[in-house]
């Protein structure tokens, strides 16, 4: 039987858990805890967590202390071990007369288990100027294991919306405190904590999170404070960011049902390689595994988009995306021809501002080649699709045979893994500007073992 920790008698004002608390990282034994304080508080300080099988916290799975500091902003990364697989537990934070409030978590199915179905809930893009964040709370109320996170958790910019209490507070950042200002106003959100705190994430980032489209030339200071305000706002089991870079690529398994390989798109595309060597050599290894299903998160869109209007195209620019793999046509066909290799795999994406089925070959602009997986974009929390392009959306398809479902829609992505089959399902939020809209089912697709072409249902 664990027992309960003394709790530090720090003096501590109330509000110090204004952020909320987070879980993400599973494994099939151990899970990553997260919570940052905020307020007046001193240099250092332990916090004490607490892991139960209840929400009461009757029965204590685990508990512990982590010494927190002013140098990481009062943050805490707590890695929960020793924990039965496959369960769910309910945790929290204490120091002084505070307590947190309490986030649900889970641990992955046992190494060499079977399980029947592993529930995902995807998505991106959470600009909180052009929108609530409905889905959040949908997120927070659906049945899911996991939530994969693709990226642009903040954005820069900004300063006016036409929503009330929506606005950046602050200019664009560029420093490590304006970057933990910024995470901040986004955290304090009450539809993003409950869907934090109800599911574990596991994320990635995509360029937001630094800067607009920026690649490997970025300024090396802003991109070291950025990355360590992401890590301090987190709930990851990654240590934090050194000076040479921070390696955020990684797998989740699920049992033999699933692997998860999520992706970084950003930090070392510099022109000749999107992955860089190392990463592309660690997906290789991660690629080779004996489960029955591959999903592999890409922060961008893997299958390519042709645009059937060259007016459209900023001046200079041979594809709308030359960031995403269309800029790297030859390792998209390095990674289709990985992906061919077994059956059984999947691309989910986002960035894009819509949702979307697609087909994935080495050659968008090659009709004759067959699909080696299917991608499934999920559609963004709360950013648009851009104006200057809308007008282009119903004719993509047109010229993008690949491209099997398309709307222009803010919400996510639910995605059922079974043995037989992935299920899709895409949420829309009906209204982004009403912070409590209805979130309806949308499309739904069938991607069935042994086959890479979706089924629309």
């Amino acid at each position: 039987m664990v027992e309960p920790l003394g709790v530090p008698e720090v003096q501590v004002a109330d509000g110090i858990f204004a952020l909320g608390v987070a879980s993400g990282d599973p494994d099939s034994t151990s899970v990553a805890l997260w919570t940052r304080l905020v307020g007046e508080l001193p240099d250092a300080l332990d916090l004490v967590w607490e892991m139960a099988y209840d929400d009461s916290f009757a029965q204590l799975a685990a508990t512990g202390s982590t010494p927190i500091s002013i140098g990481f902003a009062h943050s805490a990364h707590v890695v929960a071990e020793a924990l039965p697989p496959g369960s769910e537990f309910f945790y929290r934070f204490k120091v002084g007369s505070q307590i947190s409030p309490v986030g649900r978590t889970r641990t992955m199915a046992a190494v060499g288990s079977a399980p029947s179905s592993l529930r995902l809930a995807v998505s991106s893009c959470q600009l909180m100027e052009t929108g609530n964040w409905a889905a959040h709370d949908d997120i927070a109320r659906a049945d899911v294991d996991l939530v994969i996170w693709l990226g642009d958790f903040i954005y820069g910019g900004g300063g006016s919306s036409q929503l009330e209490g929506r606005a950046h507070q602050g200019p664009t950042p560029v420093s490590l405190g304006a970057y933990r200002d910024r995470y901040a106003q986004y955290r304090r959100d009450p539809a993003l904590q409950a869907s934090s705190a109800a599911h574990p994430w596991v994320a990635t980032w995509d360029d937001n999170e630094v800067e607009n489209d920026y690649g490997s030339g970025v300024d090396p200071d802003r991109r070291q404070a950025a990355y360590q305000a992401w890590w301090e706002h987190m709930p990851t089991r990654l240590s934090a960011p050194g000076s040479s870079g921070f390696d955020v690529y990684r797998s989740i398994d699920a049992g033999t049902l699933c692997r998860i390989d999520l992706l970084d798109v950003r930090q070392y595309a510099d022109g000749s390689t999107l992955l860089g060597d190392a990463q592309r050599q660690w997906l290789t290894q991660a690629l080779d595994h004996d489960a029955t299903w591959t999903i592999v998160g890409s922060p961008v869109l893997l299958s390519g988009l042709l645009v059937p209007i060259d007016s459209l195209l900023p001046e200079g620019q041979t594809t709308l995306l030359p960031y995403s793999w269309d800029g790297y046509p030859e390792e998209r066909a390095w990674l289709a021809g990985e992906l061919a290799k077994r059956p059984n795999r999947i691309c989910v994406s986002g960035d894009l501002h819509v949702a979307a089925v697609l087909e994935v070959t080495a050659d968008p602009a090659d009709r004759t080649l067959t699909a080696v997986a299917t991608e499934l974009m999920a559609p963004p929390i709360s950013s648009t699709f851009p104006d200057q392009y809308a007008a282009a959306l119903p004719f993509l398809p047109l010229a993008n045979s690949h491209i099997g479902y398309l709307d222009n829609i803010q919400g996510w992505m639910l995605v059922d893994v079974q043995p037989g089959r992935v299920m899709a399902e895409f949420r829309s939020v009906v209204d982004i500007g009403d912070p409590a809209s209805p979130v309806e089912a949308g499309a739904r697709y069938e991607i069935r073992a042994g086959d890479p072409t979706p089924f629309r249902l």
